[in-house]
């Protein structure tokens, strides 16, 4: 007898279950590869208030630093915090072992700011979004 089973979109699936598929798809992984020693990471720009005005986002994975978000808050750019907020995460991941650093961003986002701090473009996505490039980047942290 051969059991029956469905296949179907869920916009909102429950927490258990994205858990239960990124576990899997990780054990997975993890057969094949060295440990993964992944770890998140937060760098932040407060005013003297501690309000929140910039900031990056990350995680380290394999040794290599991922860049998933920086911000900085528009009246506060071009003054070096985005620059301290980078290299902050950059000399955190040097110093747990970290030996390189990836991200993406896109032609009307910040590519000139990252290739002024070392990234290289590694690839290219065009027509992502519509008319524009997402860009993907890569450094040296040796």
């Amino acid at each position: 007898m051969q059991a029956a089973y469905s296949i179907a979109i869920e916009s909102e699936l429950a927490d258990q279950d994205r858990r239960v598929l990124l576990e899997s798809l990780v054990a997975f992984g993890d057969r094949f590869v060295p440990p993964r020693r992944y770890a998140s990471l937060a760098t932040v720009l407060r005013d003297a208030d501690g309000t929140l005005r910039g900031g990056l986002l990350g995680s380290t994975l394999w040794d290599w630093l991922q860049v998933d978000v920086l911000w900085v808050d528009d009246s506060l750019q071009r003054r070096g915090h985005g620059s301290q907020l980078l290299l902050l995460a950059e000399s955190h991941a040097r110093s747990i072992g970290c030996h390189s650093a990836r991200l993406d961003t896109f032609d009307f986002e910040a590519r000139a700011f990252y290739e002024h701090h070392g990234y290289r473009v590694y690839a290219e996505l065009d027509n992502f979004p519509a008319g524009h490039t997402q860009f993907h980047l890569r450094k040296s942290l040796a």
